[in-house]
């Protein structure tokens, strides 16, 4: 199977409005864990999903938007560092 048809498979586990465990996301796919957290680290690169610990939450259009701007932005005058926006040093 293609990472593409992975991530999206994943993806669409992950509930809306509430926070799935990794855990809780091997055990509905079928994957192995290291299958699983490949998939989540390439969906949080691209600003689909947060990881926060064991807990994975779908991002809002919102905070899709808010995180790419800041992540792509060179005049932005902050940064996120593990989940926490920053002013840039």
């Amino acid at each position: 199977m293609k990472s593409e048809e992975i991530d999206w498979a994943i993806f669409h586990m992950i509930p809306e409005k509430s926070p799935v465990t990794i855990s809780k996301l091997i055990e509905t796919s079928g994957f192995d864990r290291e299958t699983v957290e490949s998939s989540l680290n390439r969906l949080e690169n691209n600003c689909l999903i947060a990881v926060m610990g064991e807990t994975v939450n779908a991002l809002s259009i919102e905070d899709m938007f808010m995180i790419n701007e800041i992540k792509y932005d060179k005049n932005s005058l902050v940064e996120i560092e593990n989940g926490i926006i920053r002013i840039k040093k």
